[in-house]
């Protein structure tokens, strides 16, 4: 992390984040070691860009958000393990934390796990390995913090925050979607359908999006929301395919 180190003077980078990402610099090595040194190439996260494995100061503002957003949130669920650096970066902020984590792979994972699982013994990690659209149906609790962060797809994460809907504690609900470029049409139909009370986009490479959302307090307007909610998706996830058929056609 020397790219942060020669920074950490400037306004932007001194900060309690900054201070707590370098004092947690060792978590980041170990990770690597206990993934046999190895990593899928291509495939980056929160701290690296998945060509090289070391720190990636360029996505520093989505790292700080979800540091911050995650402080003080007693049960968090993570869509997307992978080698665990958001996991980190959560654990950095709530030490003490109830984590539910969800891949669908565990060749990186599970290992991961097992270490924080170790060296964050206040904490309580529970992984759970399979497709999110299956794993989301079937659970019960309720949850503070929901950062999805897992397929990229639109279709996709439209489906895990449909089922996410139905997890958050209160009415009061906050999600931070990792791939906010991808999930347009996503954002775009959350915003037009439910009542937004904070929206964060940091300007940053592969930057995410948080987003604080007031849903119905009363059981039937909000069954009514989510009918519609759901419609709307369909509909234009129908068209969009239509458009790239006739765009096709014409070539």
């Amino acid at each position: 992390m020397d790219n942060l180190k020669k920074l950490i003077h400037s306004s932007e980078y001194n900060n309690e984040f900054s201070q707590k990402l370098l004092s947690f610099e060792n978590y980041f090595t170990d990770i690597y070691k206990v993934c046999k040194n190895s990593f899928e190439r291509g495939c980056g996260s929160y701290l690296f860009d998945g060509q090289n494995y070391k720190y990636q100061i360029e996505t520093y503002q989505k790292q700080k958000l979800l540091y911050e957003k995650s402080k003080n949130k007693e049960n968090i669920l993570e869509i997307g393990t992978y080698m665990g650096h958001s996991l980190l970066i959560i654990l950095m902020a709530s030490p003490a934390a109830k984590i539910t984590s969800i891949d669908i792979d565990d060749k990186y994972s599970l290992p991961v796990i097992k270490y924080l699982q170790k060296e964050f013994p206040n904490s309580k990690i529970n992984f759970l390995k399979g497709n999110s659209l299956n794993v989301l149906k079937n659970l019960k609790e309720k949850y503070d913090l929901i950062h999805i962060d897992g397929a990229h797809k639109n279709k996709i994460v439209t489906k895990e925050f449909y089922y996410c809907m139905n997890l958050t504690r209160q009415t009061i609900a906050e999600f931070i979607f990792d791939d906010k470029d991808n999930i347009q049409p996503l954002t775009n139909n959350i915003v037009n359908g439910f009542k937004i009370i904070d929206y964060i986009y940091p300007k940053c490479i592969h930057g995410n999006l948080y987003m604080k959302i007031l849903f119905p307090k009363n059981k039937i307007i909000f069954i009514y929301k989510k009918l519609i909610f759901i419609l709307k998706n369909n509909l234009n996830y129908f068209f969009s395919k239509i458009i790239k058929l006739l765009k096709l056609k014409r070539i």
